[in-house]
């Protein structure tokens, strides 16, 4: 049985994952949530309580699970903020989120999965990770910053047995979309749909992949 990491298990995207996920493989989730992380063990996930802001955080990931086949770096922050009101701390907050904690846990687990030949990346963007806007300068920049990552370490790896998938969905239906008030939440993305496409793509075993995916709205309110 294959072994997922999850990042950001234990609310939104990462949670819903997590408990489809784990019917097929074996789940490490990572999350902050004590409570949740408990209801995730709960049904034979593998569960570690992490902050990614603190020192030491990658020692304790790699003893809780030092080879992984499949890592989903479904973590995230979404400051709702513009461009003149922000300042270099919110811009490093974001840039190590969104796009350093990510890499570092690709530069942990790739050179494992090109010893055995076999591995699967899942890299969790946004749709704007394609846009700008005047309120979310900071996000939309890390985001676009993990696409052009994404889209090098596919291209990097090809062949190698490791595939590399960027999915980025449009405003899910999460406690972190919640946020966004700018928009009409009822017209949000059910995670349960972008879970169900993510198990989807990692089926896919013989000649295909999707390297790159856009999941938009039906309707925009």
């Amino acid at each position: 049985m294959n072994s997922v990491l999850i990042t950001g298990a234990t609310s939104g995207l990462g949670n819903q994952l997590a408990i489809d996920l784990s019917k097929k493989y074996n789940i490490f989730c990572i999350g902050r949530n004590k409570a949740r992380l408990r209801e995730l063990k709960e049904i034979g996930c593998n569960v570690l309580q992490v902050d990614f802001l603190k020192d030491g955080w990658l020692k304790k990931v790699r003893t809780f699970c030092s080879e992984v086949d499949i890592l989903i770096n479904n973590a995230g922050v979404f400051p709702i903020k513009n461009l003149s009101n922000s300042n270099v701390e919110d811009f490093d907050f974001c840039f190590n989120v969104n796009v350093k904690i990510p890499f570092m846990l690709m530069k942990e687990y790739i050179p494992k999965m090109k010893e055995s030949g076999y591995g699967r990346i899942i890299n969790i963007l946004s749709s704007s990770a394609y846009s700008g806007s005047k309120d979310t300068a900071l996000y939309c920049a890390s985001k676009h910053a993990l696409l052009g990552l994404t889209r090098s370490a596919f291209l990097e790896y090809r062949g190698t047995g490791i595939k590399v998938h960027s999915i980025s969905p449009g405003s899910m239906q999460t406690p972190m979309g919640r946020t966004d008030v700018r928009q009409d939440f009822t017209s949000f993305i059910k995670v349960e749909e972008v879970s169900k496409f993510i198990e989807y793509t990692l089926s896919l075993e013989d000649s295909m992949v999707i390297d790159e995916v856009r999941l938009n709205r039906a309707i925009i309110r």
